[in-house]
């Protein structure tokens, strides 16, 4: 009887044992498992910023959506846009805003207060970052003085947060100048 109570006593000890351990598991895994959710959001959020930047074309001289932007906002023609599930010229925006509600500051796609907000990290920080065909930055496109082509080379979106600094590089594969048109001949 004596050893019998002296087994269950040893199994309970190393059950409790065993449950503590797995609990522990269970924690972790729980953790990583929301970081890592997190991540693959993140990482799908940026690659939607990037194709909508890689699919920039431009517009006609006379084109109401001419690619523009600023260190907060940028805006032209995309041929992956996302808002739509086919590939199609549309125009589109990208723009930072600061949210004071939530102290956040947000890339929202679409010109609206309200446009849906795909990524967003804490503070006032952020610009867009306009690359030439020489690898200068600026903070505007077109720049202000010399003969420029409507796209710029690539698009930086920089957080410039110290808790999470973050760089986003786009690149436009577009072409270089639209399509021509019949009455561009006919001139």
């Amino acid at each position: 009887m004596l050893e019998m109570l002296v087994v269950l006593i040893l199994a309970g000890m190393i059950t409790g044992i065993l449950m503590q351990g797995l609990q522990q598991v269970f924690r972790l895994q729980a953790h990583f498992g929301r970081e890592l959710f997190n991540t693959q959001q993140g990482e799908m959020y940026t690659e939607w910023f990037r194709q909508s930047v890689n699919g920039l074309m431009p517009d006609y001289d006379d084109g109401k959506h001419k690619f523009k932007g600023s260190e907060r906002e940028f805006s032209g023609m995309t041929i992956a846009p996302l808002n739509t599930a086919t590939e199609a010229l549309l125009p589109f925006t990208w723009r930072l805003r600061f949210d004071p509600n939530s102290g956040r500051t947000q890339l929202q796609y679409g010109p609206d207060d309200d446009a849906p907000a795909v990524l967003a990290w804490p503070g006032n920080s952020g610009r867009f970052v306009y690359f030439d065909g020489n690898d200068a930055p600026h903070d505007a496109w077109p720049p202000m003085l010399g003969k420029w082509p409507q796209l710029p080379k690539a698009i930086f979106l920089e957080s410039r947060n110290p808790e999470e600094p973050r760089i986003i590089v786009a690149v436009p594969k577009g072409l270089e100048n639209p399509l021509p048109r019949r009455k561009d001949f006919q001139d």
